[in-house]
């Protein structure tokens, strides 16, 4: 005989099941049970002795180790028809509509896929971040969001702090500053920073058509992020005109306003939105580095405005191998160059340089030449061309061998080594990279790529493989285009 307790269990499981089931002959049956245990438990409850109806003997627990969620709530609500005496006549059709009932009426849980599933969803994944005390949730793709120190920059801009991004050539600053400015919706104007760069372009000012709105001012007043492209490049009295706006950004101070250059004009407010990503090779509270010759010693009062928004735009591996593309051209052009920084950094032992971009590190000769994202991509572009002709000649033997290629985007690159013989012997002497060496390399590399179905998902960097076209369809356009060029040729010869 059942205790209170246990039919009072059972009556909650009940009433569980007919908010779940939607089969109004399961829904019925249920009914029932609930009745008829509600009955015996007012017949406790009075002293009555035996309840009015014998209660179905209660049946052991059902086993739910190894079992999801879901199947373990199917399970469930049926063990608590069956104990309750409903369980008669539960046919097919009831327990179809017991699972469409769980489905209409539950989310889908991740624990409840299979890990294939799992699997594709995570190589398209994109992470939502919630901005406290900001209302903003932010969609950022996985390589964005890779980018050295993004989260730290988002949150500067929110809260209007100047940012000052630092670091070599070619290193994803002013992508970095667009990304950042993508990922809040905002949009971006650049000022391309030199010595010649005038108040006209910043505060606006009459020109030969008309008064012109500086640009500082358009985004001061609209709510755009102001790109500062090279700041360290502009004349330092020039760069001053930037102080007032630069002191006044900060959301921590209500209400302010600055003048443009339009005398008739009140004072214009700051848009809530307003922002400054700066950017530069070097930090110019100094005399400039030889190799950065083109940079201004910039006064205290500027830097100051960025103080504390200060970021170094280092290379990063994961950039770096979705700009390489290739495992062979990741290791020609980068190699240990990580391992070797590291190592540099915390001054252990170097292990032996490998790739054009360690070996420069290694020899000092970044005053020269960088192998940076621009080169990657340089390089990658010069091999594709190679690649997609060696395509074609497979349908079509008469496609030359003229044009662009591994081997000459790597002798172009030398050329800023030349001007002294020490420096590229010593840079050929240190890597390796030979004409014939580098010829055979892009030559063999092509071979393994179109020599068997997997040759090119093969041929690509790990972290990029799983996001990467099965064939050769984004090379039409290389593919069609040379092929039009040679109809040209053809024709003009004729």
């Amino acid at each position: 005989m059942s205790t209170i307790s246990e039919l009072q269990t059972r009556l909650n499981e009940l009433n569980n099941a007919f908010a779940l089931i939607k089969d109004n002959t399961l829904k019925a049956k249920i009914q029932n049970a609930i009745t008829d245990t509600q009955n015996q438990i007012q017949a406790l409850q009075s002293g009555g002795g035996q309840p009015s109806t014998t209660p179905t003997p209660p049946s052991a627990p059902p086993n739910t180790s190894g079992m999801t969620p879901f199947q373990q709530a199917i399970l469930s609500t049926l063990a608590s028809v069956m104990k309750a005496g409903a369980g008669t006549g539960v046919d097919s059709t009831a327990v179809r509509g017991l699972i469409q009932s769980y489905l209409d009426t539950d989310k889908v849980k991740l624990s409840e896929l299979d890990q294939s599933v799992l699997d594709e969803i995570k190589k398209h994944q994109i992470l939502k971040l919630q901005i406290p005390n900001f209302g903003q949730t932010l969609e950022v793709s996985k390589d964005v969001a890779a980018i050295p120190n993004f989260f730290n920059i988002i949150d500067d801009v929110l809260a209007g702090n100047n940012v000052y991004l630092i670091g070599e050539a070619g290193g994803g600053k002013t992508y970095t500053a667009e990304k950042v400015s993508e990922t809040l919706n905002r949009i971006y104007v650049t000022l391309n920073c030199s010595q010649y760069t005038s108040p006209l372009e910043i505060l606006g000012g009459q020109s030969v058509e008309g008064f012109k709105e500086g640009k500082l001012i358009d985004c001061w007043r609209n709510g755009k992020i102001l790109i500062l492209d090279e700041m360290p490049k502009l004349d330092p009295n020039t760069a001053g005109l930037l102080n007032d706006a630069l002191a006044k950004s900060s959301k921590t101070q209500v209400g302010k306003k600055i003048n443009s250059a339009n005398a008739d004009e009140p004072p214009i407010p700051r848009s809530e939105n307003f922002g400054v990503i700066a950017t530069g090779n070097i930090y110019p509270n100094e005399p400039p580095a030889p190799q950065y010759r083109g940079n201004n010693q910039q006064d205290l009062s500027l830097l100051d405005r960025f103080s504390g928004s200060v970021y170094y735009t280092e290379f990063d591996k994961f950039t770096d191998e979705k700009m390489s593309r290739f495992k062979f051209m990741y290791d020609f052009l980068v190699g240990n160059y990580y391992e070797y920084i590291l190592a540099k950094k915390n001054n252990q032992p170097l292990p032996t340089a490998r790739g054009l971009r360690t070996i420069i590190e290694k020899l000092n000769f970044k005053n020269l030449s960088l192998v940076s994202y621009r080169t990657l991509t340089s390089f990658r572009v010069g091999f594709e061309y190679e690649l997609v002709r060696a395509i074609a000649r497979a349908d079509d033997p008469n496609i030359p061998f003229q044009g662009k290629t591994f081997l000459n985007t790597f002798q172009s690159f030398c050329v800023a080594f030349k001007g002294s013989p020490d420096s590229i012997n010593s840079l050929i002497t240190e890597t390796g990279y030979t004409d014939d060496y580098v010829k055979d390399l892009a030559e063999r590399s092509i071979q393994e790529i179109i020599s068997s179905p997997d040759g090119w998902i093969n041929s690509l960097n790990d972290s990029i493989k799983d996001v990467a076209s099965k064939n050769f369809a984004r090379y039409q356009d290389f593919y069609a285009l040379q092929t039009k060029v040679q109809n040209l040729r053809h024709n003009k010869c004729l």
